[in-house]
C-alpha cells in the first residue's frame, strides 16, 4: 500500500461535494467549514446539524439521491467525499471522480482513496493534521486528542 505524503492545501472558497449526509459526513463537513471551504452535500437526508447548516446558508443542500449521470453533481468540485452507508453509492462517487480526474475520498474504503481526512488540531497559530495512515482510527484519534491538548496548553501559557 503506499504512503500518502501530509500535505496542507487552501480550501477558501474551493466547492467540496460531500455524498451522503449522515454523521461522519458531518463531522467532516464541520471540520472542512472551518477552512472556508464552500460545501455542497448530495442526500435525501441529512442530520439535524446539517439541516440547520443549509438553513443558515453555511452550505448548500441537494435534497437528493446520487446519480452518476447528474452533469451537475460534482461542476466545479475540488474534492469530493463518498460518506454514504452504501458501498455501491461510494463506488460509483469514486469512479465518476476518476472519470473527471477529481481527487476522492471514500469514508468506507482506504484503498480508493486519493486522500485520507485527518485528525484536526488547532491552537497557538497551529494547525495539525493527524493520520495513522487509514490504519488505525482509534491511534489516530488518541494521538489529535494530546496533540489538541498539548495546544491548548500552549495557548493558555501566551
Amino acid at each position: 500500500m503506499s504512503r500518502y505524503f501530509p500535505l496542507f492545501v487552501d480550501l477558501e472558497g474551493k466547492k467540496i461535494t460531500v455524498v451522503g449526509g449522515g454523521a461522519i459526513a458531518t463531522r467532516r463537513i464541520r471540520a472542512l467549514l472551518e477552512f472556508g471551504a464552500r460545501i455542497t452535500v448530495i442526500a435525501p437526508k441529512v442530520t439535524e446539524e446539517l439541516g440547520r447548516f443549509a438553513k443558515e446558508d453555511r452550505l448548500v443542500w441537494r435534497q437528493a439521491a446520487f446519480h452518476p449521470d447528474d452533469p451537475g453533481a460534482f461542476a466545479d468540485a475540488f474534492l469530493v467525499l463518498a460518506a454514504t452507508d452504501q458501498k455501491e453509492v461510494n463506488l460509483a462517487v469514486w469512479q465518476k471522480c476518476r472519470e473527471l480526474h477529481i481527487p476522492v475520498n471514500l469514508a468506507d474504503d482506504r484503498e480508493k482513496c486519493d486522500f485520507y481526512f485527518p485528525g484536526i488540531a488547532t491552537g497557538g497559530g497551529i494547525v495539525a493534521g493527524i493520520t495513522a495512515e487509514g490504519k488505525d482510527h482509534r491511534l489516530a484519534r488518541e494521538a489529535t486528542e494530546q496533540v489538541r491538548e498539548l495546544l491548548a496548553h500552549r495557548e493558555k501559557e501566551r
